[in-house]
């Protein structure tokens, strides 16, 4: 796995797990879930490699949390009515 920046590790991206997984508990206005959605997409960016023009790297765990992240947003989205 390439990484894109030196600090990039499971130990670093299980923290940035759980730090998203915080900022979608806590929405609770539609600001916050767009706020949660840009998180989201952040996370996926920062543990991925940019490969060519829409095309990135990453590993089966970072694809694995994002989809995970993903449903969490949709479940607190639809809690909240928006």
């Amino acid at each position: 796995m390439k990484f894109s920046y030196p600090y990039s590790n499971k130990v670093f991206s299980r923290r940035a797990y759980k730090k998203a997984l915080l900022v979608i508990d806590s929405c609770e206005t539609e600001s916050h879930l767009e706020g949660a959605k840009k998180y989201i997409h952040n996370y996926l960016m920062a543990y991925s490699t940019y490969e060519r023009k829409n095309k990135f790297e990453t590993d089966q765990f970072i694809l694995y949390s994002f989809d995970r992240l993903k449903e969490k947003f949709i479940q607190k989205k639809s809690d909240l009515g928006w």
